[in-house]
């Protein structure tokens, strides 16, 4: 790599010293914090300084393999790959810069059954998305692949719009396009401090001088943790070793070579002039920097390491012959960045107002464009334009910024690059730190555990060596134990550890204030009232999805999901009112919290309770301090599953006893343990939403069925109150409709509703209903759409009819749980 200063930057002199102030500073001069700033630039943002310590691209970026890939897991994110390889297209016609991108398309291999049947189900998503895709055959892929030798292969994945790019390049055409319009990008100017005031970063310092700023941006990739650190910020992003080789070159490379996937085998092809890239994703790759990278690294390599190079291009070799015949012209060993899921971490830092990250790339090429689209759009609008949870910094916190948690899930999220997507696949490193008080005795009792945020959580029991399901895309055996489970809260009792419930008090003479403005519905109820409610933004699109009991006029007990603590605690916190008026208290490790269900649940919570339980004097969504036994507990009556029950908030020292008192109290009504796979059929069938999965920041109450959630006409200054009223002017244009299908195909979600010849939107959730005896599942279905009686889905390229419900399917009046 030249160490020679990069056309399009400069650094300070006397003549064009450093600014003493600029609106924006980025961090980090790779392919991301490039794109930022030009993204940026294109808004109209042009008082803008980039910070790089040594060179552009001098981290993970230069020698990157450059893949560019569309389709992933979710709409949104399909949508942020795609809009890369559209970007890359024409953004040397824009700057005059050459990219080195080449639209050759990508193949994805299935040499296994199961891989097959992923591939199918990849291919019904990415038709839900609007991504062209074709399945085709071995000797089709090998004609578009001649190197190939099929044999062994079932088919392939072809996407004609993917392709690849050279990322220097693509780096310097992104910095062209930022400075043609007034963004300064200076080299070798690493940023030594940050200083921050409260909840801002009100300063850059860097060797040449400190610079005001109203905005800050960490784009330092594997440098990430080390640059949070400077605002006092534990940043969950590490570094590990990543290779690839070069084949000498050869004429039997054909040029217009696609690239190629073998997921199976580990491994994947990028073509260049004469000679091929082949790189992988093997089981145990090595840790880069784990008590921190220095600061001067790079543009360098590591070592290249021939056994972990093996584990997958022995394979790679079986697979492309001519790699046994191809001399090794180099074989690059580099650092690359990685978080604990190997998804990157973008957005606002939940700890400041003005602190930006974009950190964390495994496959930054490919995702550049899209991110740096996004995170200028958050800067610039407040929001990024669509919901990116799987990518949001707010998706982890401290459980996954302890080193060793973060190093051992970065290493296996690395192994499992390449792994077969499978429903409820759960991760295997980093597990056990984090447990309920009754972790131990469910255990005993036949507990299957997953994991939620590092907390263990019982999936299902029955299990006699706590194993769960082999991997499958067809129902495994404890499909029927799931079963047995959801009986027994529709037909009798059952007791669930809900421990892992986020749960925060909000007290003060400004909690109601501040819980008015930021939720949907009316928090100014009678103390003892649960409400059930959003946080809205201003767009009025969904940001929580919460339940809020008042337990007193300056008193509310907030309760969230498991993993949605750090980011629901944000939304509260960017609104707490200057004059300190809320405080915000974490009970979440200090209360756990027993789900006592079912229609008998009444008759087991009298044998220990000192209150009445009635109706009429314990109604449901009303929440009381009430002795349970020797337990002191907040009962709040309240569910999710659909039936008479009490979820028992308790000091955690006192659930194991309580647990098991219960569990004692309620053996002559058939009391049994439940898990959270029985839930999710539960909550199905009562058409009971899930954030992240059904209702997201793209989505408003009116369309997501929620319109009994808000209160338009309250009192205050209600945050989302013109954008919803704009919506009910102008009507919906989607709705979340509710479908049933038949019962015998296993879904997951994901699965694409078809009508007309048409597809119309992917299932947000779906799965099997025990009690009605089919599989139910939700869709937004565009306003011109509803009311058709030709739905169909499709389910791993076959499809299947549907039936619209406008109800749930059990109790639809709700009087089950009011009982």
């Amino acid at each position: 790599m030249s160490d020679a200063p990069s056309k399009t930057c400069e650094t300070p002199d006397q003549r064009n010293p450093l600014p003493k102030a600029a609106q924006v500073v980025i961090i980090g001069g790779g392919v991301i914090g490039c794109s930022i700033a030009y993204h940026l630039s294109r808004l109209g943002w042009h008082d803008i300084l980039l910070f790089e310590r040594l060179r552009l691209t001098h981290g993970a970026t230069w020698h990157a393999a450059g893949l560019v890939g569309q389709l992933r897991s979710s709409s949104n994110l399909t949508r942020l790959m795609r809009y890369s390889a559209e970007l890359y297209g024409e953004l040397e016609r824009e700057t005059g810069q050459a990219t080195g991108w080449r639209r050759v398309g990508s193949l994805r291999l299935a040499a296994s059954a199961e891989r097959w049947l992923e591939l199918k189900r990849s291919a019904t998503m990415a038709r839900g998305f609007g991504l062209g895709i074709e399945l085709v055959s071995p000797q089709e892929a090998a004609t578009l692949f001649p190197l190939l030798d099929p044999r062994g292969l079932i088919g392939a994945a072809w996407i004609d719009s993917d392709g690849y790019v050279d990322p220097t390049s693509l780096t310097m055409a992104l910095a062209a396009g930022a400075r043609a319009r007034g963004v300064r990008i200076i080299e070798k100017m690493p940023v030594t401090a940050l200083l921050c005031q409260g909840r801002r970063v009100k300063a850059v310092v860097t060797a040449a001088g400190t610079v005001q700023t109203e905005v800050v941006v960490n784009a330092t990739g594997m440098w990430g943790s080390e640059v949070a650190a400077l605002a006092g910020e534990r940043l969950p992003v590490c570094a590990v070793e990543h290779q690839y080789l070069v084949t000498s070159k050869s004429a039997r490379v054909p040029d217009g070579l696609p690239t190629l996937r073998d997921p199976d085998a580990r491994f994947y092809v990028k073509p260049e002039p004469g000679a091929l890239c082949v790189g992988g994703w093997e089981s145990r790759t090595v840790p880069f920097g784990a008590r921190g990278i220095p600061a001067d690294f790079g543009p360098e390599l590591l070592p290249p390491n021939l056994d972990r190079f093996a584990e997958y291009g022995t394979d790679a070799a079986a697979r492309i012959p001519f790699l046994d015949e191809a001399g090794m012209r180099e074989l690059v060993n580099g650092p690359i960045p990685i978080t604990a899921d190997g998804e990157p971490i973008m957005g606002l830092s939940p700890e400041h107002d003005n602190f930006y990250v974009c950190c964390g790339f495994t496959s930054g090429i490919a995702a550049a464009g899209g991110a740096g689209r996004m995170l200028a759009n958050w800067i610039a609008e407040g929001d990024p334009g669509m919901d990116l949870w799987p990518f949001d910094v707010r998706r982890f916190g401290h459980p996954q910024r302890v080193p060793r948690f973060l190093l051992e899930r970065a290493i296996e999220s690395y192994a499992r690059y390449y792994a077969i997507a499978y429903p409820f696949d759960e991760p295997t490193s980093a597990r056990g730190a984090r447990r309920s008080p009754l972790h131990e005795l469910l255990l005993t009792r036949g507990a299957v555990y997953g994991t939620k945020f590092a907390w263990e959580r019982p999936n299902h029991f029955g299990s006699v060596d706590a194993t769960g399901d082999p991997p499958s895309w067809a129902r495994g055996p404890s499909f029927a134990q799931i079963g047995e489970e959801h009986r027994a809260v529709r037909e009798r009792v059952a007791l669930i550890d809900m421990s892992s419930f986020s749960k925060f008090e909000l007290a003060g003479p400004g909690a109601l204030v501040l819980l008015q403005r930021l939720a949907g519905n009316d928090l100014d109820r009678p103390v003892g009232s649960i409400v059930y409610t959003q946080l809205l933004n201003q767009r009025g699109g969904i940001e929580a999805d919460v339940t809020i009991t008042r337990l007193a006029e300056d008193r509310f007990y907030f309760v969230t999901g498991s993993a949605l603590g750090v980011r629901d605690r944000s939304v509260l916190q960017r609104h707490l009112p200057l004059d300190r008026s809320v405080e915000i208290i974490d009970h979440t490790s200090a209360r756990a919290v027993i789900n006592l269900c079912g229609p008998r649940a009444r008759e087991v919570l009298a044998a220990l309770a000192d209150a009445p339980l009635a109706s009429d004097e314990f109604p449901y969504m009303t929440g009381r301090e009430i002795d349970l036994g020797l337990a002191p507990v907040l009962a709040l009556r309240v569910t999710y599953v659909g039936e008479l029950g009490w979820e028992l908030h308790v000091p955690t020292e006192y659930a194991l006893w309580l647990f098991e008192t219960l569990r004692s109290a309620g053996e002559p009504f058939g009391i049994t343990d439940v898990g959270y796979r029985a839930i999710q059929s539960l909550r199905l069938e009562k058409h009971h939403l899930a954030w992240g999965a059904d209702i997201t920041p793209d989505h408003n109450p009116y369309e997501a069925g929620l319109g009994f959630c808000v209160a338009a006409d309250k009192p205050g200054d209600f945050l989302a109150r013109e954008a919803l009223a704009e919506v009910r002017r102008r009507g919906l244009a989607q709705r979340l409709s509710w479908f049933s299908a038949p019962g015998e195909i296993p879904m997951y979600g994901g699965e694409v509703v078809w009508a007309g010849g048409r597809p119309l939107g992917s299932a947000r959730s779906a799965g099997y209903g025990y009690t009605v005896g089919h599989n139910l599942l939700c869709a937004y279905i565009a306003a011109s759409d509803l009311g058709r009686d030709d739905y169909e889905i499709e389910v791993m390229g076959e499809r299947y009819p549907l039936s619209p419900q406008s109800r749930p399917p059990y109790d639809p009046e709700r009087e089950r749980p009011r009982a």
